[in-house]
């Protein structure tokens, strides 16, 4: 995505830092550095191989290289690289893994995935508001 001056928005998190908490963007995330809490994005999540995520991930895309401790709902494709280590559960429509990657968890696939994960996500967040 692009702001008004037309150049890329990317939040990044750089080797070497740590963040924990609950982070939330409309643009592009990039992990290089180890992050704990929360990741939304309604745009695209990049984990490089020198990054560490312990959490549960949604956004539009991931490309992740790194290691993951969480469950990722990619609303349209998530990417695994030869790198990536995946310890949690993949919802997406389209799911590339490249020969090499690790995942051990359940992998949900296709269009109606996403949706029903998505409906039961705000099920159990009502739940837990009330």
């Amino acid at each position: 995505m692009a702001n008004e001056t037309n150049y890329p928005s990317v939040n990044i998190i750089s080797e070497g830092s740590e963040l924990e908490g609950f982070l939330k963007s409309e643009h592009d995330i990039r992990i290089g550095g180890v992050l704990k809490g929360t990741v939304e994005t309604e745009s695209k999540v990049i984990i490089t191989e020198q990054g560490f995520v312990s959490c549960d991930i949604v956004c539009q895309n991931a490309d992740i290289a790194g290691k993951v401790s969480g469950d990722v709902l990619g609303k349209t494709k998530i990417t695994l690289r030869k790198t990536a280590f995946l310890e949690g559960n993949v919802t997406t429509k389209i799911l590339v893994v490249e020969e090499g990657a690790k995942i051990n968890g359940l992998c949900k696939m296709g269009d109606t995935s996403v949706v029903k994960t998505k409906e039961y996500e705000e099920t159990a967040l009502n739940d837990v508001e009330n």
